[in-house]
């Protein structure tokens, strides 16, 4: 037999580094080797426990208290071995609230057991601290003296109040007033609570939003979206401006801040309500040159009784929030100047977005409904009504499912109808009433008024976007996977809850939302769009965060900020870029610094096969969005320079480079070698103009999924991007272009293409 290994000491020699000591070794834990060892009791063969023949206790005991011990220390161990804490018993998406080590953060049914464990581990508890500001001090104030003032008042009764149980739950009032002194400076949503405990949350535009999942949903945001899922987001905070009035009148008012012709004037398909139309609101008279935002318009279907145009129509306008002052400060005004009413359904329409292959399935089973989605037009609208979708929960599925969603024949029992709107929230019964029906609707009883409640409601299909595929850059693939549940405030919260339960949906917020519009290629308002109001003031708090990040950096362990992220202050001015280096506003000579604007996606086309005289005298200041792809390795980084092509070498170049590009290579030293064999390359030849030219600037940028290559957004100026050599394949205009981030000196060959 050999000998046991003895352990190492410090003092002995390293054979491999003799300049190091070893140090002793450790055995780690096995934990298969624990568990093992507290399933088998381990026993020693003793002595016999029989004396002369004889049952002796003393000695019998003796003899096995190698086994009884170790049976209690193997049933001690096998309690221990997989024993979890009552936040790990939760749902993964849960764990990350409750390890807080707070009991009264947990479920009631675990929180006796945290109190248990927190109590046996001796664990602190950190209590609330005190909120020390004047606000929070006078709040204080506020209620000690209504309490003094209830005590004065308590004093003068004559009689004892009976203290019942039931009087006293009924003296204590609800939550909605501790509710409501959170939202002192924003809003929630329906979905708020359930959000909180399975989201990051932040605070935007007014709001409180879901920012991202607790749990990593980079990659399975991706799939659910693109392969074998949905992803479900509350977009409640998005703003509802109703306009109503006759339709010439309508028309009339929304030719003043839409483009001209727009298709949400003339559109006939639009018009009769079966259609919506993505299209840009603009300043009064100021198109093209002063875009507000993005909006979706939808016409509601008219009455069939007046068929001649004294008959009222609506009009609604889908707007973000990041707009809502200006948008609504010119809808309002055009809307008064044509003789037509324009109300504020900010808090009263809500609705949810779905993004995935599966949402037309989800639809069917959330609504219970035969339309047929897949051969639905694009754009399509659906007025129509739905039941309780409670009813038809996971617990009822032993039922005949209820048809829930039916068609609107009568347009005036629509979604925009306040009286039926406010009737269907008054008759919505509570879950627990709801839970009180369910053994009569077993057995086949009727549900009440839960049963007939008619909830209106509005389905809109929306286009994500178009991008390019990957083995054919100019290729375009169309996904028109998004649809919109438009729906009353108050029903919101009751089909969100449904519809988190069902298979394959995930839980979205805005990271998702950014995630999904990079890899599908469209923009994303605000970030997206630096020139417009919203956008300025998105890039200003972006920049702002970059800079305090800068600030925090530890001076003895990083190495100091340079000079050029510290002019990051300077950028305020121009949203958050130094477009003066793109369009020479910093040269002396300059008589005046250029007023930039941006050309929004709907005008792209229009511009570009517009003669140069057709277009305004203000052009040479204007940007736009375009969707870059890398050819090859590396990474793009926000604020990374984005430089075009011009001339002769918008021919030669890129095709040279591309190649090179593929095989992963820096076209660093390729530029060079054709700069010094091509002289019209290097401004010595027949062109003095150099080869590429600052263009633009990437506004953020990402790994894409889709097209297993690094994919960024960016924002190009019109005069530069307009010299580059342009492919357009399907009403896809795209240029090359070359990538350099701050701070490095690698060059790498990129494709853009107009958002």
């Amino acid at each position: 037999m050999e000998p046991p290994a003895r352990k190492r000491k410090f003092h002995e020699t390293n054979p491999v580094h003799p300049q190091k000591p070893m140090k002793p070794t450790k055995v780690p834990l096995d934990k298969r080797r624990k568990r093992q060892d507290a399933r088998e009791i381990s026993a020693q063969t003793t002595e016999n426990a029989f004396r002369d023949g004889q049952f002796d206790p003393v000695s019998f005991v003796n003899s096995r208290e190698y086994e009884v011990k170790s049976l209690l220390r193997s049933m001690n161990s096998s309690k221990n071995a997989q024993r979890k804490r009552a936040f790990q018993s939760l749902p993964r998406e849960l764990r990350r609230r409750t390890a807080a080590h707070n009991p009264s953060r947990v479920p009631r049914r675990v929180r006796e057991t945290a109190r248990r464990e927190f109590a046996e581990d001796n664990t602190t508890i950190r209590k609330r601290r005190r909120d020390y500001r004047p606000s929070a001090r006078r709040l204080n104030a506020n209620q000690l003296r209504m309490l003094s003032n209830r005590n004065d008042n308590a004093g003068a009764a004559t009689e004892p109040q009976n203290p019942t149980s039931r009087g006293i739950r009924s003296q204590i009032r609800s939550k909605s007033s501790r509710y409501r002194k959170r939202q002192r400076h924003k809003t929630w949503l329906p979905t708020h609570i359930w959000c909180a405990k399975r989201a990051r949350m932040v605070c935007k535009w007014g709001f409180s939003l879901a920012e991202t999942p607790n749990l990593k949903s980079y990659r399975p945001t991706y799939r659910a979206a693109t392969q074998d899922g949905s992803i479900a987001v509350d977009t409640s905070y998005y703003a509802t401006i109703l306009l109503e009035g006759r339709e010439r009148d309508l028309k009339r008012s929304l030719a003043k801040f839409l483009p001209p012709r727009d298709f949400a004037v003339i559109g006939r398909s639009v018009v009769f309500g079966e259609s919506a139309q993505s299209t840009w609101m603009y300043e009064e008279g100021e198109w093209p040159e002063r875009p507000i935002t993005p909006i979706e318009i939808f016409w509601c279907p008219g009455d069939p009784d007046q068929t001649d145009e004294r008959g009222l129509r609506k009009v609604v306008l889908r707007v973000h929030p990041a707009s809502w002052d200006d948008a609504w400060k010119v809808a309002t005004t055009c809307a008064t100047a044509s003789d037509c009413t324009c109300k504020n359904l900010r808090f009263e329409i809500g609705s949810i977005g779905l993004i995935g292959p599966r949402t037309m399935n989800i639809l069917r089973a959330l609504l219970n409904t035969s339309l047929d989605f897949e051969h639905m037009p694009a754009n399509r609208i659906v007025h129509g009504s739905g039941g309780d979708p409670r009813l038809n929960s996971f617990y009822l599925r032993t039922l005949a499912p209820r048809a829930l969603f039916q068609g609107n024949s009568n347009p005036a029992s629509s979604l925009f109808d306040t009286k039926l709107r406010n009737e269907s929230v008054k008759a919505q019964v509570s879950q627990k009433t709801l839970n009180s029906r369910i053994p009569k609707l077993v057995l086949g009883e009727t549900a009440g008024s839960a049963a007939d409640t008619r909830i209106p409601c509005v389905l809109m299909q929306e286009t994500m976007g178009v991008r390019p595929g990957p083995d054919h850059p100019n290729s375009r693939s169309t996904s028109s996977h998004r649809w919109n549940i438009l729906l009353p405030w108050k029903w919101v919260r009751p089909f969100w809850l449904v519809l988190m339960r069902m298979p394959g949906v995930r839980l979205g917020g805005l990271k998702e939302l950014e995630q999904l519009t990079l890899e599908n290629g469209v923009g994303y308002f605000p970030t997206d769009f630096p020139s417009t109001s919203a956008g300025r003031a998105e890039a200003l708090e972006r920049t702002q965060a970059q800079l305090d990040r800068i600030k925090r950096r530890s001076t003895m362990k990083t190495k100091s900020p340079s000079q050029s992220e510290l002019t990051i202050l300077d950028r305020k001015a121009n949203f958050g870029y130094p477009w003066d280096e793109v369009f020479g506003a910093d040269n002396p000579m300059a008589c005046e610094r250029p007023k930039i604007w941006l050309i929004t996606p709907h005008l792209i086309r229009r511009f570009w096969e517009s003669p140069q005289r057709m277009l305004p005298q203000s052009i040479p200041s204007a940007i736009f969005t375009a969707h870059v792809r890398i050819y090859g390795r590396g990474n793009i980084g926000s604020s990374a320079s984005v430089y075009t092509f011009s001339g002769s070498a918008a021919k030669l170049v890129p095709r040279a480079l591309l190649q090179h590009a593929r095989d992963g290579k820096p076209i660093d030293s390729l530029l060079e070698k054709l700069d010094s064999e091509n002289g019209c390359l290097g401004g010595t030849g027949q062109s003095d103009k150099p080869p590429y030219s600052l263009a633009g600037f990437v506004i953020r940028g990402s790994f894409g999924f889709c097209e297993a290559a690094p994919v960024a957004t960016a924002a190009l100026a019109w005069a530069e991007a307009r010299e580059s050599e342009l492919s357009d394949d399907q009403g896809a205009l795209s240029g090359w272009c070359i990538l350099q981030n701050k701070g490095h000196g690698i060059k790498r060959l990129a494709q853009w293409t107009a958002i």
